[in-house]
């Protein structure tokens, strides 16, 4: 649930409160609303906390520690270890206030820390701090390393005598001043005050506090605050007083003062004074001298913090360890027994619980051989304790033992004696293993390793087993066998619309198909939306025959919820052995017809040849040559004018694609559109396309050229919601009014979703951008939907324009298309117009702008330039 209903404006501040009780999480949100742009979004615990970071990134999180499900540590913890969430800034709320506490918040990587109950103002001031930080990029370092304990007892000593002889120094430099001197006492009396709260704070928060209470208080000194240096070398304030309500903003005049330098040789910090009047040599001194007490009380109270730390974490390993023995002994598997010398438990494990069936209590202090009687022999164990007290014990008992109830278990048992430090025995240790169920999960294995777990279908493993009975079959029978690779187009889709739910949904519908059609062939899931199919059959007919069935019961509708979904299957075949005498061979020939099939139209299905693996390898290369194409600037624009036919004038121009290929010269782009489509290249290049024209547009202008509005083609793949805001930061870029740019779309690209291409269309049209349809005719044109559209031009398709002399189809069509698109007050270009009779039929049918070789093909910007500069085109056909 949220905090307010309308969606996120950009800019807005989103923070994720984690908080299990509704009330608290309620009051906080409220509160954080009271701030200016920032916006509240409620998770219930750490889980759901990560459900919603998924779907909508946080600026901040702000997480209570107890929780039901995920607390907030262990939240904090994934977070931190998320590359993709790392850098979110996490507030961690708690009533607790123990050193332990706040150092596992500190590993799981807390950002800061709030005490409940907290101040409102408090907590915004922390918030804003923490989003500030982030956004200057100031990470917290990592905690250093924490050495042996004694080690930092001794720094601590050390530091503690350090100070103390300082002092002791500084009172002898006073002494041997004049006594009478009213400065030197109170000096004196100023240090020795200063050095009796430093070395009562224990914390540098505390040590800063206190240096900055006395500081300030000093005569001439209207505002004091300490800083110390991180481990980057950037300081933080950690004590202010007289500064104002920024303390961080220091105003000018203030006089800054280094601490004396560490261990390290690195400053430990600095003195922030504003003194009232210019300050004399003996109050500087004095501030020397206290400078150099703060030194070793920072130090002091580093090591003290890093000692605290040290106990924490060795309480902290100490419990862990013994937690972790506790856990192994009662979840694992092992049967864990330990009695006393006399043979009475004292140890009795949730293995030995759930296997012998007495429960722990009841079992704690018995003899074991009450506890554990032997199936043939109940006194085994006795006779076992009477050979422990003549001083031997046998190593290992096997056999069969009753439970409780009376039930039969194989159990294993292996003893071992536990002694004092003098030799005697202190516990008798007897850890189990019950094989009883050995040979069901030896069974289970086999399964686990054969059969994929989702769908219950032979696995790739048990598929290699399968194939090589089979191919027997087939020499011995004379028969061929067909290697069937079936695959779901639309899978990858339902799985980003639906999620991972769905995908494993109809991957079991799927397998359930597979295992009824088999009847007697060989299944198996192949990968996550793929199957297999392996069959003998007497001839090629006969596999396209199972084919054509194996797609008619995957490709029946699947159920999801209340949705029906289709996941149009696709199959290619090879055959053994002609496409491959193995696995491996049968699986690429396979997949090669796969990717045939899946083009198919009519058929869904393919048949491996040859000259596929030929196709894919020029593929292969040509996509290769492409992707260098991008980064050697290889791509080129072309413009071909489009010519009013009511004046002769030049009104637009079309902005083509070509590839100034090293070797192969200039390439068209019907060579490689397709190929960068299916690559996802297409968009990296339109966005060049789009920029590349734009600038041309800009230069032109500059020159002083008459320019008119270029078109560019828009893919499918670039018809999307980003291609407003690409459009918007492009025009800007290079200052082009957005009237200058026309977009053309093809028919099928603007109509595959016509209700979110109405949407796209109008952002376009009202930021000022053309509108065209292209290749208009050869798609599925849809007139209800293209009325509505805000386009301007309709282009008739080079197609229609052909053989509009010869075929009176063509004729009509196109005379149908002028009329129509005359009505629906659109202008009309022909392309591809050759003849000066093409050129008169389109003026008797009123066509309003003429394209194509008759005037001009595509050429260089710069013979562009002399035909704007010139107005005129003159015919070339």
């Amino acid at each position: 649930m949220t905090t307010k209903q309308q969606e996120a404006t950009p800019g807005n501040i989103r923070i994720l409160v984690v908080e299990d009780s509704p009330t608290q999480a309620q009051h906080l949100a409220r509160m954080l609303n009271q701030e200016v742009g920032w916006e509240v979004d409620i998770a219930v615990d750490g889980l759901d906390a990560l459900a919603r970071l998924r779907q909508r990134r946080p600026d901040l999180v702000v997480s209570d520690i107890a929780m039901p499900g995920m607390d907030g540590f262990t939240l904090c913890r994934t977070l931190k270890d998320d590359p993709g969430y790392a850098a979110i800034p996490i507030l961690l709320l708690t009533r607790l206030s123990t050193l332990q506490d706040i150092v596992r918040g500190l590993e799981a990587g807390a950002d800061a820390f709030v005490r409940k109950p907290y101040e409102a103002a408090e907590l915004r001031t922390r918030l804003r701090g923490l989003l500030r930080r982030n956004e200057d990029g100031d990470a917290a370092g990592e905690p250093a390393g924490l050495e042996l304990m004694t080690a930092e007892r001794r720094q601590i000593f050390d530091l503690l005598t350090a100070t103390h002889d300082e002092t002791l120094r500084m009172n002898a430099a006073l002494a041997e001043k004049q006594a009478g001197l009213e400065e030197s006492v109170r000096a004196l009396a100023i240090l020795g005050a200063i050095a009796g709260a430093l070395n009562a704070a224990m914390s540098q928060d505390a040590v800063a506090l206190a240096a900055v209470e006395h500081l300030a208080a000093l005569p001439g000194i209207e505002a004091a605050g300490l800083s110390v240096f991180d481990a980057g070398g950037d300081t933080r304030l950690l004590a202010a007083r007289g500064f104002g309500e920024a303390p961080e903003a220091l105003p000018l005049g203030a006089w800054h003062l280094p601490l004396p330098p560490g261990q390290d040789g690195v400053p430990a910090g600095m003195l922030h004074l504003l003194p009232s009047a210019p300050l004399a040599d003996e109050r500087r001194s004095l501030l020397d001298g206290i400078a150099r007490q703060i030194a070793p009380a920072l130090e002091r109270a580093r090591q003290y913090a890093r000692m605290e730390a040290l106990v924490v974490e060795r309480t902290d390993a100490l419990r862990s360890e013994r937690n972790r023995l506790s856990a192994v002994v009662e979840t694992a598997g092992a049967l864990v027994l330990l009695t006393d010398p006399a043979g009475r438990i004292v140890m009795f494990n949730r293995a030995c619980e759930e296997t012998l069936g007495w429960p722990v209590a009841e079992a704690i202090g018995r003899p074991c051989w009450e506890v554990l009687r032997g199936a043939h022999d109940e006194n085994v164990l006795h006779r076992m304790f009477d050979q422990l007290a003549a001083g031997s014990l046998p190593a290992r008992l096997r056999g069969e033992f009753r439970t409780r109830d009376g039930e039969l278990r194989n159990i294993i048992w292996n003893h071992a004696r536990l002694e004092r430090a003098d030799g005697s025995i202190e516990y008798v240790l007897g850890t189990g293993i019950d094989t009883t169920e050995l040979r069901g999960a030896e069974a289970r294995l086999r399964y686990v390793s054969n059969f994929d777990t989702l769908t219950g279908l032979p696995n790739r493993l048990l598929l290699r087993d399968q194939l090589r009975k089979m191919q027997a079959q087939a020499r011995a029978t004379g028969q061929i066998l067909g290697f069937m690779l079936l695959r779901f187009v639309r899978m990858p889709l339902i799985r980003e619309t639906l999620g991972p739910n769905a995908d494993q949904v109809l991957v079991q519908q799927a397998g359930a198909r597979m295992r009824e059609i088999g009847n007697g062939d060989a299944v198996a899931r192949f990968s996550d939306g793929s199957f297999v199919l392996v069959a003998l059959r007497p001839d090629n007919e006969a596999l396209a025959a199972a084919a054509r069935r194996l797609l008619a019961a995957l490709g029946a509708p699947y159920a999801y919820g209340s949705e029906e979904l289709h996941m149009d299957p696709c199959v290619g075949i090879a055959v053994y052995p002609n496409d491959g005498d193995n696995y491996e061979a049968l699986v690429r020939s396979a997949e090669a017809a796969q990717r045939l099939a899946a083009d198919g139209v009519i058929h869904r299905y393919a048949f491996y040849r040859r000259e596929l693996n030929r196709d894919a390898n020029h593929r292969f290369k040509m996509e290769t040559a492409l992707r260098r194409a991008v980064d050697r600037n290889e791509l080129v624009l072309h413009y071909q004018p489009q010519v009013e036919l009511a004046s002769g004038t030049i009104v637009g121009a079309e902005a083509l694609l070509r590839w100034n290929h090293p070797e192969r010269g200039m390439v068209s782009p019907g060579t490689f559109i397709a190929l960068a489509e299916e690559s996802g290249l297409i968009l990296p290049i339109g966005t060049w396309v789009l920029m590349t024209a734009c600038a041309q547009i800009r230069h032109w202008q500059e020159a002083g050229l008459p320019v008119v509005p270029v078109s560019v083609n828009l893919s499918v793949y670039q018809f999307s919601d980003e291609i407003v805001g690409t459009l918007k930061f492009i025009l800007e870029a290079y200052g082009v009014d957005p009237a200058m740019l026309e977009l053309e779309l093809t028919e099928s690209a603007s109509m595959a979703d016509a209700g979110k291409s109405y949407e796209l269309l109008a952002q376009l049209k009202a930021m000022g951008i053309r509108l065209a349809i292209d290749d208009f005719g050869t798609g599925y044109s849809n007139l209800n939907y293209l009325k509505r559209f805000p386009v301007d031009k309709l282009k008739l398709d080079k197609s229609f324009v052909d053989d509009i002399l010869e075929d009176d189809n063509d004729l009509a069509i196109s005379r149908a298309v002028i009329a129509m698109a005359h009505g629906l007050r659109l202008t009309v270009v022909a392309e591809g117009v050759e003849t000066a009779g093409q050129l008169a039929v389109l003026a008797e049918m009123g066509c309003d702008i003429i394209q194509g070789y008759y005037y001009s093909k595509a050429v260089a910007p710069d013979d562009f330039a002399r035909m704007l500069r010139e107005g005129l085109v003159p015919a070339q056909g």
